[in-house]
């Protein structure tokens, strides 16, 4: 028993190369060591994959013999001990059949002209003729989208408040996750205690929202809230929710970034997409999704904690050990670099070849909605908007917290508006 081969620096400077070179430092370690290498980060070894079959196998591990849980504990203080991520076994179960409801395909449709809308209010503030970055105007939307869409709080009185306080809990995110130590700090006016403050209050004004509708005894909405009223104590729902728009809004927007940033250099394929909407059909447009999640995956793989030692490749790993689906290498593996959705029209992927959203028990809630909120905003953009990228340069593939961002956001320029459906204009 014993770990694979892997880079024999030290734990301080693979941490380094880590986050410093968050895609160049795993591309060397597959090249150098293959299908199955170890990483000695600052904590437990992790041992990486890449091959499907293998990559499968990580992420189809049950709860008895492995924890994503405990491989999620940096995010409690953000999302909450209730969180579906945090959890295992069978109140793991629990929460997601809770979930699944609020992103149920037929709620989902009844969403998109709700979708669209906050979409188009965004493109309409957008500047002409001047450069900026898409990023943070995708995770404007997509914060939109979570809060008036998936939560129903369109119209409540905690709308802007919960709104700017969530704002500020997200923001604050990127700080404390990379550096643990700063948890130490507790007092009230350092960074650690305004982020523990914050998250108090975001909690104490989703339960506001929570009592208000209970004592109003108002119909059953369409919203999370209105779903899992009756069925989650206000701490779980706290959490929920919290869970909810950090897992969605950060990785849905940073995802339609790549979006635009890679098909706004394919001018021929912007105007296929379009054609292919004026007549109908989003079968293109889904399978540009699906490349952009595959070779802009937003995070870079998918772990588990061991509790049991486990037969990998060649090598038993034992347990205590993390073990990793690279989602970014078995992206690669499978289809290189290059950006052909194309790809996609011929039929489904191999098992292990496109992993976005991780698999297994584990696989993610919105996976769905995701993708089907990601084509509703670029149909909109497209509809409303000619765009080309800022720069002749590709964006580099930096890190913002624990997601691959473009390195300088997406920057795009607004030539004209348009007024029509996609392919007019």
């Amino acid at each position: 028993m014993g770990l694979p081969p892997g880079p024999p620096l030290p734990a301080p400077v693979q941490t380094a190369l880590w986050f410093g070179s968050p895609v160049g430092f795993l591309e060397w370690c597959g090249r150098r060591y293959g299908d199955v290498f170890t990483l000695r980060l600052m904590g437990p070894p992790t041992v990486m994959v890449s091959e499907p079959r293998l990559v499968e196998q990580v992420l189809a591990l049950g709860p008895d013999d492995a924890s994503a849980g405990e491989e999620n504990a940096l995010l409690a203080p953000l999302l909450g001990r209730h969180s579906v991520l945090m959890l295992d076994g069978p109140e793991h179960l629990r929460q997601r059949r809770l979930l699944l409801p609020s992103f149920h395909g037929e709620r989902m449709r009844r969403q998109g002209a709700a979708i669209a809308a906050i979409a188009g209010e965004e493109v309409a503030r957008w500047p002409v003729g001047q450069p900026f970055p898409l990023l943070p105007r995708m995770r404007d939307v997509t914060f939109e989208v979570i809060l008036r869409v998936v939560f129903g709080l369109e119209g409540s009185p905690a709308l802007g408040e919960l709104r700017e306080a969530l704002r500020r809990l997200v923001g604050m995110g990127g700080s404390w996750m990379a550096v643990p130590a700063l948890r130490r700090d507790l007092g009230p006016f350092r960074p650690w205690g305004r982020f523990v403050a914050l998250r108090a209050r975001v909690g104490a004004l989703v339960r506001e929202e929570v009592g208000r509708r209970r004592s109003a005894g108002e119909a059953a909405g369409d919203g999370t809230i209105d779903l899992l009223l009756d069925r989650m104590d206000d701490d779980e729902l706290v959490d929920a929710l919290v869970t909810l728009l950090v897992a969605g809004h950060e990785t849905t927007a940073t995802s339609l970034a790549w979006c635009f940033e890679l098909l706004l250099r394919r001018p021929d394929l912007v105007e296929r997409v379009r054609g292919d909407l004026a007549a109908g059909s989003t079968r293109l447009l889904d399978a540009v999704v699906r490349e952009t999640l595959r070779v802009r995956p937003v995070f870079r793989y998918a772990s588990r904690r061991l509790r049991r030692p486990l037969r990998l490749g060649d090598h038993t790993i034992p347990a205590g050990v993390a073990v990793g689906a690279s989602i970014y290498l078995a992206h690669r593996r499978a289809g290189g670099g290059e950006f052909r959705p194309e790809r996609f029209l011929d039929g489904p992927p191999a098992p292990g070849t496109w992993v976005p959203f991780g698999g297994g028990l584990r696989r993610c809630l919105g996976a769905s909605f995701a993708t089907y909120e990601m084509g509703v905003i670029v149909r909109t953009v497209l509809e409303l908007a000619r765009l080309r990228p800022a720069s002749r340069r590709p964006e580099r593939i930096g890190l913002h917290a624990i997601t691959l961002v473009p390195g300088r956001g997406a920057r795009v320029v607004l030539e004209r508006r348009t007024a029509g459906p996609a392919g007019a204009g």
